[in-house]
């Protein structure tokens, strides 16, 4: 199968000035984000200011991608909103979420019954204090309509999922953030045949900075180790197409396995 590669490293075609500003106009875009998803949850209670302000931010995160590659003189390849790898794209996410998504399912079971038991037998009382005690209690739908109104739930969440949360959020962290940190960190070392390496990682730091902030529950940072699975895709294929399906679809995951439990 011929997959068209990634497009050549930025410092390939812009000045080295040029990408010394870029890669500091990154940071200060990085906490603009973050600043303004801490306001945003600390006021997401209060009636349709809430709204409008994830709104807001949802757009930022995919605005800024947009709006530097045009500023770099760059097609949306740059920030890896392309089709060209779609079928690598499908394919990786089927394997992804093949070998992830039952060990998953397993652990979020063990989460929801035993972990706050756990975490209190060892005597960590404060973080046992964030995680939920919950027992399997699945209720299944009633008749033909009870079904239809499921799966149009299911069809409106797998939809916000994929247009409201992941693809702003790939497209600005994996998308922009990502490819500038890697022209002032190119990988050294290759996982899985795939180069990765620091900028990566900082792309997924702040990811998962991004989740906590405002809600200061330690359990947020937890969305690291995924981004580091969504940059390993991003590096694979050239294109966000594969992270923005597997993210939503491990959300989706995440809130159906949620509702299995009571």
């Amino acid at each position: 199968m011929s997959v068209e590669q990634p497009s050549p490293p930025l410092a390939t075609r812009a000045p080295a000035a040029r990408l010394e500003d870029e890669y500091r106009i990154a940071w200060r875009l990085a906490l603009l984000v973050l600043v303004t998803l801490t306001l945003v949850k600390l006021m997401g209670h209060v009636p349709w200011i809430g709204t409008l302000g994830f709104t807001l931010a949802a757009a930022m995160q995919l605005y800024v991608p947009l709006w530097r590659a045009e500023r770099l003189d760059r097609d949306y390849d740059f920030v890896g909103l392309h089709l060209r790898a779609w079928r690598k794209d499908l394919t990786l996410v089927a394997l992804v979420a093949l070998v992830s998504f039952p060990p998953f399912a397993l652990g979020h079971h063990f989460y929801m019954t035993r972990a706050h038991d756990w975490l209190a037998v060892l005597g960590w009382h404060d973080l046992a204090a964030w995680v939920p005690t919950r027992h399997w209690h699945p209720v299944l739908p009633h008749g033909v309509q009870g079904w239809l109104g499921v799966t149009w739930d299911g069809t409106k969440l797998l939809a916000t999922q994929s247009l409201g949360v992941a693809l702003p959020e790939e497209a600005f962290y994996r998308g922009y953030l990502q490819r500038i940190f890697e022209e002032r960190l190119p990988p050294r070392r290759r996982w899985l045949g795939v180069p990765l390496g620091r900028a990566a990682v900082l792309a997924a730091a702040l990811f998962a900075l991004g989740h906590y902030l405002g809600e200061w529950n330690p359990l947020r940072l937890g969305p690291f180790f995924p981004a580091l699975v969504f940059a390993w895709m991003r590096a694979s294929s050239g294109s966000i197409v594969g992270p923005v399906l597997f993210h939503a679809l491990a959300n989706v995951l995440g809130a159906l396995l949620f509702a299995l439990y009571r």
